[in-house]
């Protein structure tokens, strides 16, 4: 995913050590034009970032800076910026179309705007009992505003006067045996779990869940794949 994002901004300044280091699982990011970046931390978990003395999840990075704040009400002046990212975000964010103008906004013209985005519609699992998977379908959805948004994105980007001009896809897939570092593995045993408890799903039900993917696992019978979607769009 990471390899997709920097391929698709293409920006030398995005390739930096800012570029390298940038995980994916952040709410977003913005590269300044030359070799300086800006990240604003948001969404859910404003906590998450540490802005005192300029730290920042990204882990201590000289040529970044972070801010508090959301999608919708930039804290950037206008034509700031060579490219945008919103990765794995705008799920979370009420006003979409809003974001998508306010990132227009600061960017420069011929600046780049990634998003990276995931449709839960998407997502196969190995399990025998869809009933029960279709409860915890529902919890692990329940905490996003947008579960659903790539299908969306084309209209609105062209609503926002940035027309799509390329979009790729990114499997998350893990099957037979789960590995340490897998991400659906991680959705699988511990994602499901927290978010069914916060859903208020019978324990009972979490554990039959568990009990087969492990199962599954032993046998090197797991299976499950989820769909990130890459769009991006430059504004004219």
């Amino acid at each position: 995913q990471r390899a997709e994002i920097l391929a698709l901004t293409s920006a030398q300044a995005w390739r930096s050590d800012f570029g390298r280091r940038l995980r994916p699982r952040l709410p977003g990011a913005g590269a300044r034009r030359g070799r300086r970046g800006e990240r604003l931390c948001g969404g859910l978990r404003p906590e998450r970032c540490d802005v005192r003395h300029g730290r920042s999840p990204v882990g201590g990075l000289r040529n970044t800076s972070v801010r508090i704040g959301s999608a919708e009400t930039l804290p950037y002046e206008d034509g700031a910026f060579d490219a945008v990212v919103f990765s794995q975000v705008l799920l979370y964010v009420p006003d979409v179309a809003q974001a998508l103008s306010e990132a227009r906004r600061v960017l420069r013209v011929g600046g780049r705007l990634l998003i990276c985005d995931t449709d839960w519609n998407s997502l196969v699992v190995h399990t025998a009992d869809q009933e029960r998977f279709a409860r915890i379908f529902s919890a692990c959805i329940s905490t996003f505003v947008h579960p659903h948004l790539p299908p969306k994105l084309p209209g609105l980007l062209q609503q926002a006067n940035m027309p799509v001009s390329e979009v790729r896809t990114v499997e998350m897939v893990t099957a037979g045996h789960v590995g340490d570092d897998s991400f659906m593995a991680n959705w699988a045993f511990n994602v499901v779990p927290d978010k069914a408890q916060t859903f208020g799903l019978p324990p009972a039900l979490v554990q039959s869940w568990l009990a087969e993917q492990r199962a599954l696992d032993e046998e090197g019978a797991f299976f499950a794949c989820l769909h990130r979607f890459l769009f991006l769009a430059t504004k004219q």
